[in-house]
């Protein structure tokens, strides 16, 4: 069991942090550990106690149905792993809806424990919605704090997609329409992991003055620092015979619109046959995309990776010619940190990110067709494309300064604690 950390505990700085975006496992397997190493905001909080409520689902473990247990693991000193599974009760194992409701129920029962045995100050979530709501009652029953960290724009989503944030949770929009203007009107403090994202939380019940950005770029792997001129070649590029490699970073997943990706590739292709497209990433609609890329005859010049780690991708990234982000998080400020040129779509956080120090070319959005041509004008322009490169490199830095970025962090869980 967890060792008590109560004693002495005035002046101590703890927070609960709510995340699924990654299992412990997944964490592991893709080396994003400084994922979770950033959690303590460069050493502020004494303890750290990360927190996936149902890490069976994304690593789609059986259930056991072996009643009330929790993976408990220390990832680091000052960091401990608590997992938990959607449904733990052999009694109701055959109406599993109700089973995931009295086990979430008596997980949540096990966090407030937690949190008043522990004296964590500050709940953190990482969407206004399942881990907003657990958030939430934990704050109810306790004097912890609750910021709610947004890191997509779930409006924006919706609109362009149809698909919610979480439909096999709450079926409809306009329930978790609800659900958001509650969690966000009663958080003490609501962060948006860009601009873009900031907004959208404050047209949907956040406070101007209990509301800041937390970059996301403390999450990025410290391989992508390493200048691009000392990383190793991957070995994709002896074996390609282009001159002119692409790259996507992400998931394979409709909200992303990778299939645009392929559809701007066969326009360079046109433009520039010496080329080829690397896909790094994976998800359901790789099948169809291998499909496309048959049907539009670029089959042999497409790459798909899969997912890969952080050392190669950092690798691939120092050797490829630019980038295509249709909408992309993270991996776009992987791709400055190689100084990479970007051709990215007009959505979300991109326009602000890219067109900040002038790291690449901005497009409408899903205008496939003038993000080819983009790239072709970065091949045919190789001076003005060795400024636009040398500008994504100091994009990437400036957004990697950690120093800069917990700095701010600090300040801000400062006022949280001291209101």
């Amino acid at each position: 069991m967890e060792k008590n950390r109560s004693e002495n505990t005035e002046l101590k700085r703890r927070i609960l942090y709510l995340d699924m975006a990654y299992t412990l496992k997944m964490v592991k397997e893709r080396e994003l550990e400084q994922e979770f190493a950033s959690r303590d905001c460069g050493g502020y909080f004494e303890h750290v106690w990360g927190v996936h409520p149902i890490a069976d689902i994304p690593e789609k473990r059986q259930l056991k149905y072996e009643g009330f247990k929790v993976s408990q693991v220390e990832f680091s000193a000052n960091q401990t792993i608590i997992e938990g599974s959607s449904a733990y009760y052999s009694f109701f194992k055959y109406i599993f809806p109700l089973n995931f409701l009295v086990s979430q129920i008596r997980f949540v029962a096990f966090l407030i424990r937690l949190v008043k045995r522990e004296h964590i100050n500050i709940i953190m979530c990482t969407d206004p919605y399942f881990t907003g709501l657990i958030g939430l009652f934990i704050k109810l029953f306790t004097k912890a704090r609750l910021a709610i960290w947004v890191c997509a724009n779930y409006d924006d989503v919706y609109s362009e997609t149809g698909v919610i944030a979480m439909p096999k949770l709450f079926k409809w929009r306009w329930v978790e329409k609800i659900v958001e203007r509650i969690v966000f009107r009663k958080s003490d403090l609501v962060v948006g992991g860009n601009q873009n994202n900031l907004e959208y939380a404050l047209k949907n019940g956040a406070k101007t003055g209990k509301s800041t950005v937390f970059p996301v770029g403390k999450l990025i792997h410290r391989q992508h620092m390493i200048d691009p001129g000392l990383r190793e070649k991957d070995d994709l590029f002896s074996q390609s015979k282009a001159r002119y490699h692409f790259i996507y970073v992400g998931r394979l997943v409709d909200l992303k619109f990778p299939d645009d990706v392929l559809r701007a590739f066969t326009v360079i292709n046109r433009g520039e046959p010496d080329c080829a497209l690397i896909m790094a990433g994976d998800g359901p609609m790789l099948e169809q995309l291998e499909k496309m890329s048959d049907e539009m005859g670029v089959r042999d010049k497409v790459h798909f990776l899969g997912n890969i780690n952080q050392v190669r991708l950092a690798n691939l990234l120092a050797g490829c010619f630019a980038v295509l982000s249709p909408l992309t998080g993270r991996s776009l400020i992987e791709a400055t940190l190689a100084g990479l040129p970007i051709v990215a779509y007009d959505r979300d956080w991109q326009h602000e990110f890219v067109t900040r120090y002038g790291a690449g070319i901005v497009v409408p959005f899903r205008d496939w067709q003038k993000m080819g041509e983009a790239a072709i004008r970065l091949i045919q322009n190789p001076e003005e494309t060795k400024k636009i490169a040398e500008a994504s490199r100091r994009t990437g830095i400036d957004a990697c300064d950690n120093e800069k970025l917990f700095g701010h962090e600090r300040r801000e869980f400062d006022k949280l604690l001291n209101r």
